[in-house]
């Protein structure tokens, strides 16, 4: 095992702007929470004095309830802001530090404030790499795995071996598996009752490290891009489901609809007067060279056959920077990001306006069919056509990210996309589609299960941590 103190302090820029009694500048434009405090803590041992001072007013019922962010940049759905008034934002971004690294057995053990491009600086050159996220480099690794995010090689959620936690009355312990263990087997379920997931998606406590497994280094990655007419969604949804439950290809396919793919070059090079309009797809295969190469053939004969749906993309369309970020490889540009969004991850929570929709449709070609038109009749007034962006899950499932764009300064261009989100929320859910990431103005109802209130009431009876929108 090697360890390696942390290098940097990044400070979060959402909790960094905010100020006692004011709130956070954020991406989506929600309305302004009022925040009673900014705290940064240090270290671990400082975060347990901050829970413990705060549970002890929390006794007494006069005290401002914690709302702990890591980085901060959970754009689209509310950044750092808490879901309700008077909160106290406990900034992580300064527990920075990689404790330790273990290439053979498969795990590093990070703090909220490090970043998915430091750890994956870290493993550059080695045998693992980090299961990077297609956002900015400068999101937190253990804050992605909290939300449970969407990896480029699998849910986020798999990569938790551990967590290091501060309870509601100031206890400091860890759950799942930890290196000084007797086991030296990565085992994230442990014996007995599995806790990790007790806390991701939850306000429960404060994660103050996790242990995150790190997948082995590919000695290939291809990115095979194809692209299909709008009018061939359902065909070619369920072709690629079947290549999917076949083995043919992994779950881990992206597809990108006309407004996603301009990141990839696709309507300035693929468009022509008078054509459809072509929506993207990138396969990634992974593993041995040799089979890696057959998988290629296999998959470039079916896209050619009779009846597909498909056609082969210029090699453009995924370049250079989309392989490296599937091989796991440091970006310290952010050229992807900056693609996609037009400005640095420092700068795009004031620069810019981002709403995110996040729901989990089943992957079938009808059920993604009817998704894109929910969309397309949600738009509201002057809203522009959404980025869509869907990751496939497994054979069965496939999320979709729905990107609300509008330029923050206009007044009735924020109403307008703010209400087209309210109609999203309303159609899908109608339709049993949830969203599996809410945002601060659609929290998630309270918890309504026996066990799930009986586990609430046992570990913050007072409320020492502020409702979140799970």
């Amino acid at each position: 095992m090697s360890t390696a103190p942390g290098t940097s302090t990044p400070s979060s820029a959402s909790a960094a702007r905010a100020e006692a009694g004011h709130g956070i500048v954020e991406s989506g434009r929600f309305r302004a929470r009022q925040v009673a405090e900014v705290l940064r803590p240090g270290d671990a041992d400082e975060v347990v004095r901050i829970v413990r001072d705060t549970a002890r007013r929390a006794a007494s019922g006069a005290h401002s309830p914690l709302h702990p962010v890591s980085t901060g940049f959970n754009w689209g759905l509310g950044s750092g802001s808490p879901v309700a008034d008077g909160a106290t934002v406990l900034d992580l971004s300064r527990l920075d530090r990689v404790r330790a690294i273990d290439l053979r057995a498969g795990y590093a053990v990070v703090e909220p404030g490090v970043t998915q491009g430091e750890l994956a600086g870290r493993l550059d050159g080695s045998e693992r790499m980090l299961n990077l996220t297609g956002a900015s480099q400068h999101t937190s690794v253990l804050g992605n795995i909290l939300e449970r995010g969407v990896g480029l090689h699998r849910g986020r959620a798999e990569d938790l071996a551990g967590l290091e936690l501060v309870l509601a009355d100031g206890t400091f312990t860890r759950c799942g598996w930890w290196p000084d263990e007797r086991s030296a087997t990565v085992q994230p379920h442990c014996r007995g009752p599995s806790l990790n997931h007790v806390f991701t998606q939850s306000a429960m406590a404060v994660a103050t490290a996790a242990v995150v497994r790190l997948l082995p280094r590919p000695d290939e990655v291809r990115v095979l891009p194809l692209t299909f007419a709008e009018s061939e969604l359902p065909a070619a949804v369920d072709v690629l489901r079947t290549w999917t439950a076949q083995r043919l290809i992994p779950a881990t396919t992206k597809i990108y609809n006309l407004v996603a793919a301009r990141t990839y070059g696709v309507r300035a090079r693929l468009r022509r007067p008078g054509s459809r309009d072509r929506w993207l797809v990138h396969i990634c295969l992974t593993g041995d060279a040799g089979l890696v190469a057959a998988q290629s053939r296999l998959v470039a004969e079916r896209a050619a056959g009779h009846g597909s749906p498909f056609v082969a993309a210029p090699p453009h369309t995924a370049d250079e920077q989309v392989h490296r970020a599937y091989a796991g490889l440091p970006d310290p540009d952010d050229t992807l990001f900056r693609r996609k969004t037009g400005c640095c991850a420092r700068c795009l929570d004031t620069a810019r306006g981002l709403l995110m929709f996040l729901p989990v449709v089943p992957f079938l070609g009808s059920a993604v069919a009817r998704a894109a038109e929910l969309i397309a009749t949600a738009l509201e007034g002057r809203t522009a056509a959404p980025g869509v962006t869907m990751n496939v899950l497994d054979a069965d499932t496939i999320d979709h990210v729905v990107t609300l764009g509008f330029p923050p300064r206009d007044a009735r261009a924020v109403g307008d996309a703010h209400r087209t989100l309210d109609r999203l929320h309303r159609a899908f859910v109608a339709e049993g589609h949830q969203p599996y990431r809410p945002d601060i103005d659609h929290p998630l109802p309270r918890p309504h299960g026996v066990l799930r209130q009986r586990i609430g009431r046992v570990l913050d009876p007072d409320g020492v941590f502020a409702r979140g929108r799970f």
